[in-house]
């Protein structure tokens, strides 16, 4: 089980075993899909296809969900303190690596800390209730869900991230719906470099110049709505590629998101849809096809209200 709430003066620090996974290789179990992974700037590995759970109740449903995805080879749970399901999430974990016999570095679980609760006291405790809602002794990675308006407690939430990476309570750390503006401000105050940087990115949602940003600074980029949540599956230029490559519009857009190398968040409590997402991923669109999903990038936002700058 998780510790109690510690503050980093008096966390003992300790190590966390780390198993390495090179760039694009993939794991395989002859009962489950193969899933890509990818490595990050700090040396550690993320698997590029993640479960997302935003808005999944904290109760059975998301539990047989989060199960449904570890059988099927997800290896990466996304989740939130604003979710309220860090609790399901974590008894679903806690079960299936009980009874699978696999080791906890094997799955890669993330959660984020919510806007109340910026400046470093807070977010510091803020990540212990966190993982004391999973049962978990340390998370794969945390970030900061969206930029605080005062640019000091930002910063602070940013500090508190790094005395926990060093702590092991944490492996990883980025940030979530930071914009340009942002990122540039971190950079210039920070000690380390987020690892990523999840946003909203989809062919109708490309980001392009903040995705170059945080490409030149070696921050991956989270993928979150890849599907527009749902808004465009039925747009007939995603739909006319979908039946040349007999898949669906939502491996579509999912693999063209992959395909630039992006970590990529399917939301889905369904176990055949969570199925379906996973299988995005073993073929390849053509340049021409490629050329005319890039054609699709308006800026159309599904999630407005999580942006806080213009880029």
């Amino acid at each position: 089980m998780a510790p109690s709430a510690l503050t980093p003066e008096t966390s003992p620090e300790r190590k966390i075993s780390v198993k390495k996974v090179a760039p694009q290789t993939r794991s395989h179990s002859s009962s489950v899909s193969s899933v890509a992974s990818i490595r990050l700037n700090d040396g550690n590995s993320i698997p590029q296809v993640a479960l997302g759970v935003y808005k999944a109740p904290n109760g059975q449903e998301t539990e047989d969900a989060v199960t449904a995805a570890l059988d099927a080879g997800y290896r990466h749970i996304d989740s939130a303190a604003r979710y309220a399901n860090e609790e399901a999430c974590g008894r679903a974990i806690r079960r299936w690596l009980e009874k699978t016999g696999t080791p906890r570095e094997d799955v890669f679980i993330c959660s984020k800390l919510w806007d109340a609760d910026h400046g470093y006291e807070a977010t510091f405790n803020a990540l212990c209730a966190s993982l004391d809602k999973f049962g978990l002794d340390y998370l794969d990675l945390y970030l900061i869900h969206s930029p605080a308006e005062d640019e000091e407690k930002r910063l602070e939430s940013w500090r508190a991230l790094e005395t926990a990476q060093r702590l092991g309570k944490v492996k990883s750390i980025g940030v979530s719906n930071f914009g340009a503006a942002h990122i540039e401000s971190l950079l210039d105050n920070a000690t380390v470099v987020p690892a990523v940087n999840q946003v909203e990115v989809h062919p109708f949602c490309q980001r392009e110049a903040l995705v170059e940003l945080c490409n030149k600074n070696g921050i991956k980029i989270e993928a979150y709505s890849p599907l527009a949540r749902g808004n465009k599956l039925e747009d007939p230029t995603i739909g006319a590629i979908a039946k040349k490559y007999n898949r669906t519009p939502a491996q579509i857009l999912l693999n063209w998101n992959a395909a630039r190398g992006n970590v990529v968040l399917p939301k889905s409590l369904t176990a055949s849809r969570i199925q379906s997402n996973l299988e995005s991923f073993d073929f390849q669109l053509s340049p021409e096809d490629v050329a005319t999903i890039n054609a699709l990038g308006a800026e159309n936002y599904v999630t407005g209200s999580m942006h806080k700058s213009k880029d």
